[in-house]
Formats: structure tokens, sequence, C-alpha cells
């Protein structure tokens, strides 16, 4: 009973209103209520700020929902690590990466991880960068597939690979020929760009501020499908990590100078939770697919 009514907190507080809480825990608004309200009793303090139409914790209960998300997050380690099957014959992993992946890297990963273990249930989740890591932090994942960043003391970032950012040209644009491009061009080409909500967006934006250039934008899009559509057919241009652009047919990649920045392509993980039988066998696979790409690459370097 403790437990359902510490969820049913942990919901109001994410959702800050009984509305979506009362979906999620699927409890009819009176009994939610009815929950938080045990709860409060049975501290004998006032854990929701209910003055206004978005619920907030109080003082008190912020101190307490810390404790309680880490009560909560070592509860479902010790379930998860009690019905881990290390013979991987059942279990579940759950992965959040970001969207650009989703156009070129999940895909191919996941079949083949799927192909490997078919028993093993996936829960996959595109997120942004901060969600991940907060998300990490939180036990609500397992892994993550994002980009190395300073922001958290207590996830670890493996490094996989360089992720380079490349202008996509369609067939219909007067540019398609070029193999490359300069500033003076960019600058007034038509173009489509990632929202501000893609980690790419903030990468390209400081580009431009770096040679206080300011883009001729016609379109701004958060679907990197759509941006292929648009780049295909009119005479948009855009900019996206190269590996999405490589594999489209009618779009090829001009090398923007000065250079786009690169950024790291990495595994994430929290460095003190419980890491399961899948999630091991996960961090295997994606080392053997990419030492194995960090060969190939080193081979044909060495060949030229």
């Amino acid at each position: 009973m403790f437990l359902r009514n510490l969820r049913a907190l942990l919901s109001v507080v994410k959702h800050r209103n009984f509305t979506r809480a009362s979906e999620e825990v699927c409890l009819s608004q009176p009994a939610l209520s009815q929950k938080i309200k045990q709860l409060e009793e049975q501290l004998g303090v006032v854990l929701l700020d209910r003055s206004n139409r978005v619920i907030r914790p109080t003082d008190v209960g912020e101190v307490y929902l810390y404790h309680a998300r880490r009560a909560l997050n070592e509860l479902e380690m010790g379930y998860r690590a009690i019905h881990d099957v290390q013979d991987l014959s059942r279990g579940s992993l759950r992965v959040g990466f970001t969207p650009t992946f989703s156009a070129y890297l999940i895909g191919p990963l996941f079949k083949r991880f799927y192909q490997l273990y078919p028993h093993i249930k996936l829960h996959l989740r595109e997120l942004s960068q901060e969600q991940i890591e907060k998300d990490l932090l939180e036990g609500d994942i397992d892994l993550g597939v994002a980009f190395v960043s300073p922001e958290s003391e207590h996830i670890r970032y493996q490094p996989l690979f360089t992720e380079r950012l490349a202008v996509a040209v369609g067939e219909n644009s007067s540019l398609y020929h070029q193999t490359m491009m300069t500033l003076d061009e960019i600058a007034t080409a038509p173009m489509v760009l990632l929202s501000q909500d893609f980690a790419t967006r903030c990468y390209i934006d400081r580009y431009f501020n770096q040679y206080q250039l300011q883009p001729n934008l016609a379109i701004e899009a958060n679907s990197i499908s759509t941006i292929l559509d648009l780049v295909k057919n009119s005479e948009l241009v855009s900019i996206l990590p190269q590996a999405i652009i490589e594999k489209q047919s009618k779009i090829h990649a001009i090398e923007l100078m000065p250079m786009l920045p690169e950024r790291i392509a990495a595994l994430l993980q929290h460095k003190t939770h419980y890491t399961n039988a899948a999630s091991q066998a996960f961090k295997a696979l994606i080392d053997a697919e990419f030492t194995q790409v960090v060969f190939e690459q080193s081979v044909i370097f060495e060949q030229k």
C-alpha cells in the first residue's frame, strides 16, 4: 500500500496535475487524491501545494521526494536483479537514444540484438540528450545512445565513433554537383533545419555564430524524414549527420569550409546502478560492432 501511494505521489509531481497522473497509475482522480492524503497523514506533513492549477511539491515535499526516488530506484534495481536471467532466455532492456540516431543506427543495431537474443523484451525511447541523462540518473532506462557530455559525474560515457555533419543537397538545387561549399554560399542558400529541440541544431547555431553568419532559414522542422523529403523535392538545403545523408537517394553530402563541428557518439550508463545481463549483452554487441568499424577504417587508411 505504501509503495502504491509513493508511486502515485511521484506521478502527480511528474505531470503536475491529477488528470494525467490518474491515467498513468490507472486510478480515478478521487482515488489518486485519497492516496496522496493517506501518505501525507502517515508522514504528518503536507507534500503538495494544491493552491494553483499547477501542482507543485512543498519545500518539505521536495526533501521527501529526493529520498523517495532514491529508495524506489534501489527497490527497482533489487527487483530486476533477482529476476535477471544470466542465460538471456528472458529479461528486458530499456534504451534511450537521441533522434538523429534513429535515422541510421538504431534499426540495424537492434535488429542484430534481436537476432541474437529474441527472448529479451526491448523498450526503446527516442529522447533528447538531457532526458536520457535524467532517466539514467533516475533509473528509468538502462542505457543511452547519445553523445559524450561533461554534464554528469554519475554517468559513464563510452565513446563509439565520431559523427560528422555535412550539407545535404538535393537534385533540384543548383549546388547539387558541388563537392564543397564556402561560408558565403551557405549564407545565401535557402535552408531547412532541425528545430532547436535537437542537439544537432545547437551545434549548427554555434557554428554560424562563430563565423558571424545569419543563415537563410526558410523552414524549421522537428522531423528528420520531413527535412529529407523537402531537400529531395525542392531547392532547400540542410545540415545533417553525414551518415544520414549518405543513405539517401537523390541527395548527396557537400563538405562545408571551414569544416562543420564533429561530435563523439557514446554509450551512456549510470556508474553505480545494477547492470543486468541484457545490458551486458548489448554492451558486448556495441563493442564488437564498433571495434570492427574502427578496424576496417584503419585498414582502408593504411591501403591508401
